[in-house]
């Protein structure tokens, strides 16, 4: 799936705290179109607007039965639930990603490829590595990679035996007349290792973040 850009950051957290339904449809959107959405620090800020709905809600609650105003205190609880709802799934979105991360990492970075080892490194059972890792290549963190189930291995295509990190970079034939310094430089949001033109900017293919 391509990393898909959809609406900013600043409009879902807008939405998140003016009406939060709303919000909460468009950072579900986002977090399963936009592959960098996942793996930056937004789960963070996301909390943070989670509580400040708490705290709305907690705040209005108590006025309501203060000033006995049932109509208050029903809207306070919906935001209440409305940051309960945020809260949730920011911490499901960072353990989710935490988890992606080690399987980078693994398969990506370390050029792991054997399943029952992936499974022994991440302590978990092989059956829920393959789900993990089938939902990834679906999602596109593992691009044109396929579960080989016969050989329990995880295929990645166009990729060499070499972990990208320890792979030798020089400079090569760039423009007429000039040449480009190429280097391993590690993804700031999924970790993962890419090989990218000095000087020049661009996207993670892994999970899509900015890099240079």
């Amino acid at each position: 799936m391509a990393n898909k850009k959809t609406h900013s950051w600043g409009w879902t957290i807008f939405w998140l705290i003016i009406f939060w339904p709303v919000g909460l449809f468009m950072l579900i959107k986002k977090l399963s179109t936009d592959k960098s959405a996942m793996m930056g620090d937004k789960t963070n800020k996301l909390a943070i607007v989670g509580w400040v709905l708490v705290a709305f809600g907690a705040i209005g609650f108590i006025g309501g039965i203060s000033d006995g105003e049932p109509g208050s205190m029903i809207v306070a609880l919906l935001f209440l639930a409305g940051g309960i709802l945020v809260l949730r799934k920011a911490t499901a979105t960072k353990k989710l990603a935490e988890k992606y991360k080690r399987y980078i990492q693994i398969v990506v970075n370390q050029r792991e490829t054997n399943i029952d080892t992936i499974a022994s490194a991440v302590g978990l059972p092989y059956n829920t590595v393959i789900y993990d890792l089938e939902q990834m290549i679906d999602i596109g963190y593992l691009k044109d990679a396929y579960i080989h189930q016969t050989n329990h291995e995880i295929v990645m295509k166009g990729t060499s035996e070499q972990p990208v990190c320890e792979q030798n970079f020089a400079f090569v034939q760039g423009a007429p007349g000039g040449s480009v310094e190429s280097k391993a430089v590690s993804c700031p949001g999924c970790g993962a290792y890419n090989t990218v033109i000095v000087g020049r900017v661009t996207e993670c293919e892994y999970c899509g973040t900015p890099m240079s």
